[in-house]
Order: C-alpha cells, then sequence, then structure tokens
C-alpha cells in the first residue's frame, strides 16, 4: 500500500486519513504547526459578529475552531459568511449556516474578491475577517480601498510541533498532501540534515501554486497543484505505476 505524508493540521486529518483509506492509501500524519485556539479571541468572537455586516473565513480549520464557542448561538448562523474556497465553505454549510458565499474558481482571497456579494454590501460595512494570529493583508488591504471597514478575530495560533522523523525511517513514503505554507516551511526547516534529501525527493500535491513555490524554494522537484486530496491521490497513483513500469 503507498504511503501519503499528511502535512495539514490535526483538525482535517480524520476525513482525509479515511479519504486515503478508500482510495488504497495509507496515511501518515505528519504536521509541523499546531492550531490552538486562542481563547480571548474566541471569547470574544460572538460580540464581535453582532457588530459586523459579513464574515470571511479563511479555512476550514477556523469554522471547526469557532463552532466550538458559538454552540447554540443562532445569531451566527443567520451572518452572511463568505469563505476563502468550496472546502470552507462546506464546514460552514455543515456548522449550519444559511448564506454562504464562495468561489468556485478558486480557493484564496483573490478569488473571493470576485464574488458579486461584495457589491451587495452597505458602503463602510464591517468585514470581519476571521483566522489566525498573522496572516496575509492582501484581502483586508482591498477590502479597505473598497471603504470598508475590517476587523480581525484572530482566533487560533500556530504552535511548531517537534516532529517523530523516525516515522520515515519505518514508512515508505511515496508522496505528500501539503494544504499551507505555513506548514510547508517549517516541514523542511525542522527536518534534520540526513532527512533532507528523501523529503525534497517526495512526490508533492498540493491545492495552491502559492503552496507550490514555497514548496520549490525548499528544494522540493516534484510538485503538482490539484483541487482536493482525491484527485491527488488519483494523480499519485498514476505517477507511481508509470514510474514502476519504466523500471
Amino acid at each position: 500500500m503507498p504511503t501519503l505524508l499528511l502535512v495539514r493540521p490535526t483538525q482535517r486529518q480524520a476525513a482525509d486519513i479515511t479519504l486515503c483509506q478508500h482510495a488504497g492509501w495509507q496515511a501518515v500524519p505528519f504536521a509541523p504547526i499546531e492550531l490552538c485556539p486562542n481563547q480571548a479571541a474566541c471569547t470574544a468572537l460572538p460580540q464581535q459578529i453582532t457588530q459586523a455586516q459579513a464574515m470571511f473565513w479563511v479555512s476550514p480549520s477556523a469554522v471547526e475552531i469557532a463552532q466550538h464557542f458559538l454552540q447554540g448561538d443562532l445569531i451566527w448562523r443567520k451572518q452572511t459568511h463568505i469563505a476563502v474556497g468550496q472546502a470552507t465553505a462546506h464546514a460552514l454549510q455543515s456548522a449550519g449556516c444559511l448564506h454562504v458565499h464562495a468561489s468556485h474558481n478558486g480557493n484564496d482571497s483573490e478569488a473571493a474578491l470576485q464574488l458579486p456579494i461584495w457589491q451587495t454590501l452597505p458602503p463602510r460595512a464591517t468585514i470581519l475577517i476571521v483566522r489566525g494570529q498573522n496572516g496575509r493583508e492582501h484581502l483586508a488591504e482591498q477590502l479597505r480601498l473598497r471603504d470598508f471597514v475590517v476587523q480581525y478575530a484572530p482566533i487560533y495560533q500556530r504552535i511548531v510541533q517537534t516532529l517523530d522523523w523516525t516515522l520515515l525511517d519505518t514508512q515508505k513514503v511515496q508522496a505528500a498532501w501539503v494544504t499551507s505554507s505555513q506548514m510547508a516551511q517549517p516541514l523542511f526547516s525542522q527536518a534534520p540534515p540526513s532527512y533532507t534529501q528523501m523529503l525534497q525527493s517526495l512526490l508533492y500535491f498540493t491545492h495552491h501554486t502559492r503552496i507550490a513555490d514555497t514548496l520549490a524554494q525548499n528544494g522540493a522537484t516534484q510538485i503538482r497543484v490539484c483541487s482536493h486530496l482525491s484527485q491527488a491521490l488519483q494523480q499519485a497513483a498514476y505517477i507511481l505505476a508509470k514510474t514502476e513500469s519504466n523500471l
């Protein structure tokens, strides 16, 4: 059974592990960053929601972390929600949110900025961006240029985790699925020198060119961009089968 490194937040690993199993792959969780709730920001979130005309969500993990602090709060489900991509939109809908907007043509803030919903919001509307501590400023900058008021809800922080590199001695890893640049960078910076060459030689899959660029900057040479994990697994199986047939 081929093996895939799952380089993504713990909150999102379970569904991916199941998907890998159904596709005939063994998934090895290998996240160098843990997303931990920022208690103060999470506690303040319900009040911030009441003051906003719309909310922007940066990831499914942000939705799942916030949901734990919004149990029984009906106001947020009726709020206008704008998702960075379809996976985040699905997380919002699964949480019971009624008014969810997301691009079908991309999964970043650039694609989200093209959505018609922005044209329907009132002038000087407050947009609450739900994210981790720190992050890209592109969306906020563009929204301010459109005369929106931007507020942040930094509901989680990224905590560096020490990886168990001996797992790679016992698992014959062929590929990796990486879901953010924040995950990609420490994956390589943490690697002991004896593992660097192996890490750079893996077949990498990710859903965004920005993450692919980060992987390439760290020495990865085999990188494919796929819209979702199931597509990545299909491509990986094809590439591995083709490689074996050429041996």
